[in-house]
């Protein structure tokens, strides 16, 4: 799993450690750097953003003033501050790590395991951001940091490959962050029908059954039927 992650200092040498640590860890990769909060905004606010490592004085508006402002509820936070005194407050606002400077690249690896398990969780729980309630008729996706807007009749099916899943549509493929039993229980089901362990179809975009798979309108790709599915798919999708 890639963590994409921004670093808010307003000073140069804290930047450049931060740089050079995050360099070193093949699963995180370093959207932006910014000198205030302030210039960070409209990034964070895309939705491409996960962690954010943030100092607490700078000299435009603090790190806890900006977390109270701007309540980063889906990107996870870790104060980096020469100062102990903000801890307790740090942890009342739900950073996940308090790093005080100057902390080694050992400390700062056990942060960023820290924020892979939380990540993980999320997702898990099904806090995915791209959740779907069966009035909608779009999906929001976040991928190749990017942030997609997917209307459900262009998903032609969707394909779990461990903590990723891939959604296929008309004229794309995204790949993002998600678990396909999460998607599988909020998804319209009118819509969308799980026909095996990894995979999940629009059911309106299914031409044909052949033998254990499923032929679609537009594209010639196909998709197996888990043994345990064929039934209900049979049922669901044929009436047979």
């Amino acid at each position: 799993m890639t963590i994409n992650c921004v670093i808010i200092d307003d000073e140069f040498p804290a930047r450049s450690l931060l740089k050079g640590y995050i360099s070193k860890i093949p699963n995180i990769e370093l959207t932006g750097s910014f000198k205030s909060p302030l210039e960070a905004v409209p990034l964070l606010q895309s939705g491409q953003i996960d962690l954010v490592f943030l100092d607490i004085q700078m000299p435009e508006m603090s790190g806890m003033e900006f977390l109270k402002a701007f309540q980063l509820r889906h990107t996870l936070v870790v104060i980096t501050s020469a100062y102990s005194q903000y801890a307790l407050e740090g942890y009342q606002l739900d950073v996940i790590d308090y790093l005080l400077k100057p902390f080694d690249f050992e400390r700062f690896v056990q942060t960023i395991q820290k924020a892979g398990d939380r990540l993980h969780k999320e997702v898990a729980n099904g806090k995915e951001k791209s959740s779907v309630s069966a009035e909608q008729s779009f999906l929001v996706i976040k991928a190749n940091h990017k942030t997609y807007r997917v209307r459900l009749e262009d998903i032609l099916f969707i394909e779990s490959l461990r903590e990723y899943v891939v959604f296929h549509c008309v004229n794309q493929k995204l790949v993002s962050l998600h678990s396909l039993k999460n998607l599988a229980d909020n998804l319209p089901s009118h819509r969308f029908l799980r026909v095996h362990k990894s995979f999940i179809v629009n059911r309106d975009q299914v031409k044909a059954l052949y033998g254990n798979q499923l032929q679609f309108h537009i594209t010639e790709k196909v998709v197996p039927i888990g043994q345990s599915y064929r039934e209900e798919v049979k049922k669901r999708l044929f009436g047979i």
